[in-house]
């Protein structure tokens, strides 16, 4: 009877240990979904405010946003990219600028130190003075360095 009584307790304890484990590991993914969407906000936030130094700070050195393009009158589609320093050359100079920007339906999966991000966006920017409105989906990838999340990439298909 009493080694099914302490068989019965240390089972108890292991299931008890396990779920404050779950428990903790379930938190911490909570606090790291929160932390990436944050950025993500943030990030989006800067680029409307016109904060240049702001938008940088969140973006990797190796940053590469790729968007699909599809030329009018071929009606072909390409892959174009844009580095960080191009990027936020256009902002420096204003020629680009963002009137707002959206984001919806936001989701993030993880690969221990990197962030897969989903989502839905919709802005309202100019480029070269020419005014546009786009909707669409997007992907962006978070990396974790020193204990910060940063965009690496950006995919606009």
């Amino acid at each position: 009877m009493k080694q099914i009584l302490r068989t019965f307790a240390w089972a108890l304890a292991v299931t008890v240990v396990n779920g404050a484990l779950s428990a903790r590991s379930a938190l911490s993914a909570g606090s790291e979904t929160e932390q990436v969407v944050a950025a993500e906000r943030a990030w989006a936030k800067a680029a409307v405010d016109g904060d240049v130094r702001g938008m940088a700070t969140f973006m990797a050195d190796d940053y590469v946003e790729i968007a699909m393009e599809t030329a009018p009158d071929t009606k072909k589609s390409r892959w174009v990219t844009t580095s960080k320093t191009e990027w936020l050359g256009l902002m420096r100079s204003g020629r680009e600028k963002y009137e707002s920007v959206d984001l919806s339906n936001l989701k993030v999966y993880f690969h221990a130190d990197v962030a897969t991000l989903t989502g839905e966006y919709s802005q309202t920017s100019a480029k070269d003075g020419k005014k546009t409105s786009v909707t669409g989906v997007y992907v962006d990838t978070w990396v974790r360095k020193s204990g910060n999340w940063q965009v690496v990439s950006s995919v606009f298909p």
